[in-house]
C-alpha cells in the first residue's frame, strides 16, 4: 500500500514538475519582463530582431540599469519610421537627452498613433520630464492600442496618481494587477489603491 502510495506520489510530483516546467517555457519574453525576469526576458528574444523584441530587451537592460547594452538594442530599431523613431527617443532619453527624446517620441506618434509603443515611449518621455498629465494620456492611448501592455497601465495609474487623478488611476492599476500578478511593483500599487481607498 506505501509502495503504491510513494509511486502515486512520484508520479504527481513529476507531472507537477513537468507542467511548471512548460508554463515557465511558454512565458513570452513580455511576461517574463512584467514578472520582473529581467534577464530572462532578454534571454527569451534571443535571435529575435523584431522591433517590438528589440524594444522590450532594451528596456530590459534598462531595469537591469545596463544602459549602454538597452542604447545597443534601441539602435538596432528597423522597422518603418515610426519604430525608427521610438528606438531613437529611446537613446536620446537613456543619454538623458529629454528634448531629443520627446522630439523622436512625437514624430513616432505622429507616423503611427495606433503603435502602442510610440505611445508608450511618449509616455516614458513625458514622465521624465514631470508632466504627468501629458505621461498619463500617452501611456492611457498605449493601453488602448494594446490592452495587454500591462506597464502601460501601471504608468498611467502612476501617472494620473501624480496628477492627483485617482478616479483614473484605480482604474489602471486594477488592470496592471491583473494583467501582471507577478510584478515587482505589485506590493507598490497595493499600498497606494490602500492608502486612496481609506480616505
Amino acid at each position: 500500500m506505501s509502495q503504491s502510495f510513494n509511486c502515486l506520489t512520484l508520479i504527481v510530483v513529476t507531472m507537477l514538475t513537468l507542467t511548471a516546467g512548460r508554463a515557465m517555457a511558454q512565458d513570452s519574453p513580455r511576461q517574463l519582463f512584467e514578472a520582473g525576469k529581467y534577464q530572462a526576458a532578454i534571454e527569451k528574444t534571443g535571435g529575435d530582431n523584431s522591433p517590438a523584441a528589440l524594444y522590450l530587451k532594451g528596456l530590459s537592460h534598462l531595469k537591469l540599469n545596463q544602459a549602454d547594452a538597452a542604447k545597443d538594442d534601441f539602435r538596432k530599431i528597423g522597422g518603418d519610421e515610426a519604430w525608427q523613431a521610438v528606438g531613437k527617443s529611446a537613446v536620446a532619453l537613456a543619454d538623458n537627452d529629454k528634448d531629443g527624446a520627446l522630439a523622436a517620441a512625437q514624430a513616432a506618434v505622429g507616423h503611427n498613433a495606433k503603435l502602442a509603443e510610440a505611445q508608450y515611449q511618449l509616455g516614458m518621455v513625458l514622465d521624465a520630464r514631470g508632466d504627468n498629465a501629458g505621461a498619463a494620456d500617452a501611456f492611457a492611448k498605449a493601453t488602448e492600442a494594446n490592452p495587454q501592455m500591462a506597464y502601460a497601465h501601471y504608468y498611467a495609474g502612476m501617472n494620473y496618481y501624480e496628477a492627483k487623478r485617482v478616479d483614473r488611476m484605480a482604474v489602471y492599476f486594477e488592470n496592471f494587477l491583473k494583467l501582471a500578478p507577478n510584478a515587482p511593483e505589485r506590493s507598490a500599487v497595493e499600498s497606494i489603491m490602500r492608502t486612496v481607498r481609506g480616505r
